[in-house]
């Protein structure tokens, strides 16, 4: 969860600061872009994860999209496959890849590197050999298929409340499950030392967090819904939309729905004002029970966030005026002082670098400070974030803007590997294999067909991400398309908490980390930086990402280390 926490950080931290600097980030035709690619790098980084996790590597995905967005258009245009078959060939043709990259791995005993590098290089050549280097399309004859990488089903308004009410029946699921009993082991040891006292005091601690962290849930839930229903509060229309596709001469149509201009910003300004308006009193009450749990502990992140938070409003309201007139006019006067050129410019985003990283990193330690300290300042962490981020999302129009095809396609299989990982054995089977794999022998798991079946579900995501980026782009160059996609996946698996190592990883996580790094490379562009940069900026990622991960693994090992010591 730390992780978690920590790159989702990043990404608002990303975002704010490229806000700030440059507002057309945040306008509706570039927040659609971002998060369109974002999720077909994300389709990509999934299914690296699963590869990952069982300490293994996959370095021929970019050369896998390439391959299969080069059959997609050759079978459905060149030889007159039908859309529906010739997507059932090139995913079982990406199966097969996968399978075969299993099979080399554990029957012969080759290295991961090794093999997936050949593969880069084979499935490249082959494609350009198949193609005879030509550049491949769709033409304007396949919309209906082109639909899944560039349609747009519906707004984000409208996932706002489905995902609203879905949340709040799972929090109602929930309370139901939920039975008034102290945690076992702290009652254990309050029993230990005798004190009824302190017993009943424990337990009472004990059941109000559960209460505070089950209904967080549902009023989250209902917060999310009042917000994207507020799109038709002010009066909508419906009818025929986009054509999807045709059955015996009758044309399927989506379900078209237009609101006006005024009814289409309402989800952002109820979002705006709702997650202000409560953002300031959960934080009161985070602070409160913090504080009151363990004062010296929660002293000084508690100093550091309020004064954070205020140094921010201070700076970024003076200092945003005036980057903004620098930007235009060149110059910056001060009385008889003028500053002009880029050195204003950076010394600026230095401020503001500085400044809202330190409210990102100050609102992380609060938060892992006080829910160590205190549980009931843990139970309101969901609602502190959410209320937060609600906020921040307010003062930009991505409530009003439409949601890419590709992104609810990468929702659904997130959801789907989520659930395959944390709740199926064959998911724990992945985690022990990447723990050790000796060890998940001996437990009687079949290390090697699991082997197989991550390296399957690797390729099956990559060529499920070919077909999308086919589509999508509408013209595949053979000799580069897909290059270094795998950079991309890696840095984002790696970004989202999966080890290099193996034994770790989680699907929320590495979607997150997908976002980072397009985030990071849309900043790149938009705030004039060389695109050049690009691979530099990505290693730089990759390798920070290595280093946290061995620091991180060194401290728990040697704090493991002393614990064991001071109980013997």
């Amino acid at each position: 969860m730390n992780k978690i926490l920590g790159i989702f950080g990043l990404l608002i931290f990303v975002c704010l600061f490229t806000t700030v600097l440059n507002d057309s980030f945040v306008g509706q035709y570039n927040l659609y872009n971002t998060t369109r690619w974002s999720a077909l790098f994300g389709i990509l980084s999934i299914g690296v994860a699963f590869v990952i996790i069982t300490g293994g590597i996959d370095l021929s995905i970019g050369s896998v999209v390439g391959l299969v967005a080069c059959l997609l258009p050759m079978l459905v245009v060149g030889q007159g496959y039908s859309p529906t078959a010739a997507v059932l060939i090139v995913m079982l043709v990406a199966g097969g890849i996968g399978l075969l990259h299993g099979l080399l791995i554990t029957r012969l005993d080759l290295q991961p590197f090794v093999v997936t590098l050949c593969g880069l290089l084979f499935y490249r050549g082959f494609a350009r050999w198949l193609t005879d280097d030509g550049t491949l399309g769709f033409g304007q004859d396949y919309d209906g298929l082109r639909l899944l990488a560039i349609g747009k089903p519906c707004s984000w308004a409208t996932m706002l409340l489905g995902g609203g009410i879905c949340l709040f029946l799972y929090g109602l699921w929930n309370l139901g499950r939920l039975r008034p009993h102290g945690d076992a082991q702290t009652h254990g040891d309050a029993q230990t030392r005798g004190d009824a006292q302190t017993r009943g005091v424990l337990d009472r601690d004990v059941d109000m967090q559960r209460k505070i962290s089950a209904w967080s849930i549902p009023a989250i839930g209902v917060l999310l819904a009042v917000a994207g229903a507020s799109r038709f509060w002010l009066g909508w229309e419906s009818g025929p939309g986009t054509a999807l596709f045709e059955i015996a001469g009758y044309q399927i149509r989506s379900l078209g729905i237009e609101v006006t201009e005024e009814a289409a910003l309402m989800p952002s300004t109820v979002m705006k004002v709702a997650g202000t308006i409560l953002f300031v009193p959960t934080l009161v009450v985070f602070l409160f029970w913090a504080w009151q749990s363990d004062a010296g502990r929660m002293k000084k992140p508690s100093a550091l966030v309020l004064g954070s938070l205020i140094l921010l409003g201070l700076c970024v309201w003076q200092l945003v005026p005036l980057f903004r007139s620098a930007a235009a006019d060149d110059r910056w006067q001060v009385g008889a002082i003028e500053v002009s050129g880029e050195m204003f410019k950076t010394v600026l985003m230095m401020i503001v670098f500085v400044v809202v990283g330190a409210v990102i990193g100050s609102v992380g330690w609060l938060i892992s400070a006080a829910g160590t300290a205190s549980g009931k300042s843990k139970a309101l962490t969901p609602a502190l974030i959410a209320t937060g981020v609600m906020a921040l999302l307010g003062q930009t129009p991505l409530a009003a803007t439409m949601v890419p095809m590709p992104m609810l396609i990468m929702i659904a299989l997130a959801i789907v590997a989520s659930i395959f990982l944390n709740r199926t054995v064959y998911g724990r089977y992945l985690l022990a294999l990447g723990r050790n794999e000796e060890a998940a022998r001996y437990s009687g798991i079949n290390t090697k067909r699991m082997i197989v079946v991550a390296y399957v579900l690797c390729s099956l995501a990559a060529g499920l991400g070919g077909i999308l980026f086919a589509l999508d782009v509408n013209s595949v160059q053979p000799s580069g398309f897909g290059n270094f996609y795998e950079l991309y996946a890696i840095a984002a698996a790696v970004l989202g908490g999966c080890s290099l190592r193996g034994g770790e990883g989680n699907i929320l996580g590495v979607v997150i980390g997908a976002a980072v790094m397009r985030v990071l490379y849309n900043a790149i562009n938009i705030l004039g930086i060389s695109t050049k940069l690009e691979f530099a900026i990505i290693g730089m990622v990759i390798l920070a990402g290595v280093i946290v991960d061995v620091v991180v693994k060194r401290i728990v090992a040697k704090r493991a280390v002393l614990a064991a010591e001071e109980v013997g």
